[in-house]
C-alpha cells in the first residue's frame, strides 16, 4: 500500500528531486497517520463494545447465571483496555492532558533517547569487526565487476560521468581556473631541469647507439643531396651569397671549385656512412659525450640554460599562451561533451569494461581491492566512530519534543494499538477465569 501511495501521488509544479522526495515523505506520513488512527479506532471500539456488553450482562444477570460469566469477562476486558490505553498513551503524552507522574516518557526523555541511541549504534552496529565482516560478506569488488560487465552499465556509467563533467565545467569559475592552470603549468616548466633531463636522454641514446643512427641519416641525406648537379649549383650560389663574394674572379673561381668541393664532400659523407669504424665516427662520439658532460655537470651551461628558460617563461607571448590553456582545454572538452555520443563517454565506457573484465578474471585483484576497502572502512570507523553517536544525538536534539514524539508514534504507534487490543481480550479472559474459579470454589 505504501508503494501504491507513492505511485499515485500527484506532484504538480515540482521539479527538483528534493521537492519530490519531500512530497513523497509527506504522502507516506499521511498514510501512516491514517493507519494509526484506524487502529486507534479499533482499540477504542473494543473498549466501547466491552462496556456495552458489561451493561447488557449486568441488566440481564438475574435471568440466567451465564450472564454473570459474560459480565465478568466484559468488566475485566474494560479494566485491561483502560490500563493498556493508559500505558500506551503515557509513552507519548500525558493521558487526558493530566501531568501524571512518569507519563509523556518519550517527550521528557528526548535528550536521553538521542544520547543512548547514539551510544547503542556505536557499540553494536558501527564497530570495526561488524563493518569488516559485512564488507567481506558483500564482496564489493566482485559486485562492482559484475555490474560493470552487465549489458549497458559501462555505457551508462560513461554517459553519466560525461554529463557530470559537463555540468562541472560549466559551473567552474573561468578566470580562477585559467589563473590556476597558468600558475601550475608555469611552475612545472620552471622546475623542469632541462640540462639534467636532456643529459639523461642523450645518455640513453648514446648507450643504444642512436646518435650513430642519427649521423647515418644525416650523412645519407647530405650525400644524396650533394650528388645532384642541380643541388651543387644551388649550394655554390648559396656559398657565394653567404660569404658576400663581390670580386668577379673570386666568383668565377668559387663557381668552378664549388661543385668539385661539394662532390668531394659527398664522397666523404658516403665513406663515413659505409665505414662503421671511420675515424670521423669516433670524433663524433667524442663531441656527443663531451656535450652530454657539459649538460649534466658544467655549472656555466646549466646557468645559461636556466637563465634562458626563465627568460622564455617570462616572455609575453609565452605567458599569453599559458593563460589561454584553460580556455582551449575547456572549449575542446565542452565541444566533445555536447555531442550525442561524446568520445569521453566512450573512453570511460571502454575503461569501465576493462576494469570489469579484470575483476571478473583476476581473483587476486578482487581480494586485494576488497582488502583495501575493508582496511579503509575499518580505519574510518576507528577514527570517526565517536562522531556517529554525536551526529545522531545532535540530529535528534534539533527536533522538538512534539516532533520526536510524532515521529516515533508514526513509526510504532500502530503496532502499540495491538497491545490495547490484546489487553482487552486477555483481560477479559483473565477476568472470566477468576470468576469461574471463584464460582467453583463457592
Amino acid at each position: 500500500m505504501q508503494a501504491a501511495a507513492r505511485q499515485t501521488a500527484r506532484l504538480p509544479g515540482m521539479q527538483s528531486p528534493t521537492e519530490i522526495q519531500q512530497h513523497l515523505d509527506s504522502v507516506e506520513d499521511a498514510f501512516r497517520r491514517a493507519r494509526l488512527r484506524a487502529m486507534q479506532r479499533v482499540a477504542g471500539g473494543l473498549l466501547l463494545l466491552a462496556f456495552a456488553v458489561f451493561c447488557l450482562a449486568r441488566s440481564l444477570s438475574g435471568l440466567h447465571p451465564a450472564w454473570g460469566y459474560v459480565e465478568a469477562f466484559a468488566e475485566a476486558a474494560m479494566v485491561g483496555a483502560v490500563a493498556d490505553w493508559f500505558a500506551v498513551v503515557a509513552l507519548f503524552r500525558h493521558p487526558l492532558g493530566i501531568p501524571v507522574w512518569h507519563t509523556a516518557i518519550i517527550a521528557n526523555s528526548k535528550d536521553d533517547i538521542g544520547r543512548n541511541l547514539g551510544q547503542f549504534v556505536e557499540s553494536y552496529f558501527v564497530t570495526e569487526e561488524g563493518i569488516a565482516q559485512r564488507i567481506r560478506q558483500a564482496n564489493p569488488a566482485g559486485l562492482l565487476g559484475a555490474w560493470l560487465l552487465a549489458p549497458g552499465h559501462a555505457a551508462q556509467l560513461g554517459h553519466a560521468t560525461a554529463k557530470a563533467l559537463k555540468a562541472l565545467l560549466n559551473a567552474l569559475d573561468d578566470p580562477s581556473m585559467s589563473q590556476l592552470l597558468k600558475d601550475a603549468a608555469a611552475g612545472q616548466l620552471a622546475r623542469f631541469d632541462i640540462s639534467a633531463n636532456a643529459g639523461q636522454l642523450l645518455d640513453l641514446l648514446v648507450a643504444e647507439g642512436k646518435h650513430q643512427q642519427l649521423l647515418n641519416s644525416v650523412l645519407h641525406s647530405l650525400g644524396d643531396y650533394l650528388s645532384e648537379e642541380t643541388n651543387q649549383q644551388q649550394a655554390t650560389d648559396f656559398l657565394i651569397a653567404a660569404f658576400g663574394v663581390e670580386n668577379v674572379l673570386y666568383k668565377v673561381g668559387t663557381a668552378a671549385i664549388g661543385p668539385r668541393a661539394l662532390r668531394s664532400l659527398s664522397r666523404s659523407a658516403h665513406e663515413v656512412l659505409e665505414d662503421p669504424a671511420h675515424p670521423a665516427r669516433e670524433r663524433f662520439n667524442g663531441w656527443v659525450q663531451n656535450f652530454v658532460l657539459h649538460l649534466k655537470d658544467d655549472p656555466q651551461w646549466r646557468e645559461f640554460i636556466v637563465r634562458h628558460q626563465q627568460d622564455t617563461l617570462a616572455n609575453e607571448r609565452v605567458q599569453a599562451l599559458l593563460g589561454g590553456l584553460w580556455g582551449r582545454v575547456k572549449a575542446r572538452l565542452l565541444d566533445d561533451l555536447g555531442r550525442d555520443d561524446p568520445a569521453m563517454a566512450r573512453q570511460i565506457s571502454v575503461l569501465a569494461r576493462k576494469v570489469g573484465q579484470a575483476l571478473a578474471q583476476d581473483a587476486r585483484l578482487v581480494e586485494g581491492l576488497n582488502g583495501a576497502i575493508e582496511s579503509g572502512s575499518v580505519l574510518l570507523v576507528r577514527n570517526y566512530r565517536g562522531e556517529v553517536g554525536h551526529f545522531i544525538e545532535a540530529k535528534l536534539a534539533q527536533w522538538t519534543r512534539e516532533e520526536m514524539t510524532d515521529r516515533i508514534e508514526l513509526a510504532i504507534g500502530r503496532d502499540l494499538q495491538f497491545i490495547r487490543i490484546n489487553g482487552t481480550l486477555v483481560g477479559g479472559l483473565v477476568g472470566l477465569a477468576i470468576y469461574s474459579v471463584t464460582r467453583l470454589l463457592g
